[in-house]
């Protein structure tokens, strides 16, 4: 009789312990729902006042457009003046770093934020932005965006 209850508690606890793995295994199954990856894009990004030591290409989430925004694809950008000084850091008020250099760009509207309507996905534009010019795409306030005249399209 003692053995047949041993055996019985035996049984028992492997009944447990595969009741627990039913539900873990079951548990691992349900997914929650998977988010969309996040695009990303290449930037040239300054890690910090001073020379080129401090100019480095890294991978950033890609923006999307708020109301009166569109999202460039940046075809090409400018370096100027004020390109150099910042990355010195001899400005006033010179933005934190790291952030993503650049004050001008040329490309498409690839997508635009609501209540946009001068602007639509396809439109050739140059922009003056406030940063972030150097980088695939840029999100640009359409105040400071620019559709390109015919003439200039050749590159772009």
């Amino acid at each position: 009789m003692a053995d047949t209850t041993a055996t019985t508690a035996v049984n028992a606890t492997e009944n447990k312990s595969e009741n627990k793995n039913d539900v873990e295994k079951s548990a691992e199954k349900v997914e929650e729902p998977a988010s969309p990856p996040v695009k990303e894009m290449r930037a040239i990004v300054l890690t910090g006042f001073g020379g080129l030591k401090s100019v480095k290409i890294l991978k950033k989430p890609e923006p999307s457009p708020s109301e009166g925004e569109v999202l460039i694809r940046v075809k090409a950008c400018g370096l100027n003046f004020l390109d150099l000084m910042v990355r010195q850091g001899v400005i006033d008020s010179p933005p934190k770093t790291p952030f993503i250099l650049g004050f001008e760009c040329a490309g498409e509207v690839e997508s635009v934020g609501s209540n946009v309507t001068t602007y639509k996905p396809g439109d050739k534009v140059v922009a003056l932005t406030d940063a972030r010019a150097w980088a695939e795409a840029v999100i640009v306030s359409t105040k400071y965006v620019y559709k390109m005249p015919e003439i200039g399209r050749a590159h772009v």
